[in-house]
């Protein structure tokens, strides 16, 4: 029991992840687990080709969407702050 309690205290203190550019690099394996799950759980028959594809496709449409979300808020930050 003791070390399950000490499982879950590790819990109670998050990792500090900074906001420079090299943290942000973190997004990408967990968008590709999303786009794998979310595709796995969302087509009726899974064909690995085609399972393949449009992950790859979902994974490159969000993570364009976020690139630029990431660079028109820091155009705006830099513009509201200079």
């Amino acid at each position: 029991m003791h070390d399950f309690s000490l499982m879950l205290a590790t819990f109670t203190a998050p990792i500090s992840i900074g906001t420079d550019p090299a943290s942000m690099l973190w997004m990408f394996p967990l968008l590709g687990a999303i786009t794998l799950i979310y595709k796995a759980t969302k087509m009726r028959v899974l064909l690995w080709k085609r399972f393949v594809t449009e992950s790859l496709i979902l994974f490159a449409t969000v993570s364009g969407f976020m690139i630029a979300a990431v660079i028109v808020l820091n155009l705006i930050t830099w513009l509201i702050t200079s």
